[in-house]
C-alpha cells in the first residue's frame, strides 16, 4: 500500500514527542508544516504527491552584501555535489534575488515510519547548520566547520 497524506499526518503527530528539541508544530494546511525548535531554524514541512515525498525547506542565512558572489559561488559549487551525499535529496536555492538563502529537503516516503521522519529531519537540520555556518562566516575554511558525517569529501575541497 502507497503512503498517503494521512499517513504523514499521523506521523507527524507522533514527532512532536519524538524529538525532545521542537517546541511547537503548526499546521498551515492539510498538507503542511511549520515545525520549530528551542534552537536553531524553524522548517517548513510538506506533502508533495507527486512524486510520493515529504519536502523540507528553512532559510539558512543572508551573506553580507560583501561576501554575496563569495558565498553563492561556493554554495552553487556545493549545489551541484550535494547529488547522493546525504539520505535526503537536498538543493540550496534563494527566496528572492536580494533575500535568504534557503536549504531545501525531499524525503522520498515509500514506506516512511517515525523513526524515518525523525532521521531524515534531524540529517537536514545538521546541513542548515553547517550551510547557515558557510553564510555567517564566509572566510572560515570548509574543513573548520562541523560538517555532516554523511556528506562526501569531495564537498570539502570547494
Amino acid at each position: 500500500m502507497a503512503f498517503q497524506l494521512s499517513d504523514l499526518q499521523h506521523l507527524i503527530h507522533q514527532l512532536g514527542p519524538s524529538i525532545p528539541e521542537i517546541s511547537a508544530i503548526f499546521q498551515e494546511g492539510s498538507d503542511s508544516w511549520q515545525i520549530s525548535f528551542d534552537e536553531g531554524p524553524s522548517i517548513q514541512l510538506s506533502w508533495q504527491e507527486k512524486p510520493v515525498s515529504v519536502l523540507l525547506c528553512c532559510a539558512v542565512g543572508k551573506p553580507d552584501s560583501g561576501n554575496r558572489e563569495k558565498v553563492f559561488t561556493r554554495l552553487l559549487n556545493m549545489n551541484l555535489l550535494l547529488q547522493g551525499a546525504a539520505n535526503i535529496n537536498l538543493k540550496l536555492a534563494l527566496s528572492s534575488p536580494e533575500d535568504d538563502v534557503i536549504l531545501i529537503g525531499e524525503l522520498e516516503c515509500y514506506a516512511m515510519s517515525v523513526e524515518a521522519l525523525q532521521t531524515g529531519i534531524i540529517e537536514y537540520l545538521r546541513f542548515a547548520a553547517y550551510f547557515s555556518e558557510l553564510i555567517i562566516n564566509p572566510e572560515i575554511e570548509n574543513e573548520k566547520v562541523d560538517f555532516p558525517a554523511r556528506m562526501s569529501t569531495e564537498l570539502m575541497k570547494v
